[in-house]
C-alpha cells in the first residue's frame, strides 16, 4: 500500500496519457480530451512531486501546494503523503 501511495501521481500521469493516446488512435481527438489530458499530466507530474518531497511544511507550504494542485487533487496527495511515510520517516528529513 505504501508504494502505490508513493507512486499515485505516476498513476495520475499515466491516466492522462491513456486520455490523450486512446482518442488519437481512434481518430476522434478534440479539444476536451487535449485539455483533460494535459491537466491530468501535470497534476500526476506535480503531485509525485508533492507526495515524495520529505519535508513537513508548514501551514504556508500546504496552503500553496493546495493552490498548486487544485483543491480536490491536493487533498488525494496530501491523503497519499500521510500513507505513503511515517512520522518518523519524516521526521529524520527535517
Amino acid at each position: 500500500m505504501k508504494e502505490l501511495a508513493r507512486n499515485i501521481g505516476v498513476l495520475v500521469m499515466l491516466i492522462g496519457v491513456a486520455i490523450l493516446v486512446i482518442p488519437f488512435l481512434t481518430s476522434g481527438t478534440n479539444n476536451t480530451n487535449l485539455i483533460i489530458g494535459l491537466v491530468l499530466v501535470i497534476e500526476g507530474l506535480l503531485g509525485h512531486i508533492y507526495v515524495n518531497n520529505m519535508k513537513k511544511g508548514g501551514l504556508i507550504s500546504n496552503i500553496l501546494w493546495a493552490i498548486i494542485l487544485l483543491i480536490v487533487p491536493y487533498a488525494i496527495f496530501f491523503i497519499s503523503k500521510r500513507m505513503a511515510y511515517s512520522d518518523e520517516e519524516i521526521a529524520a528529513y527535517n
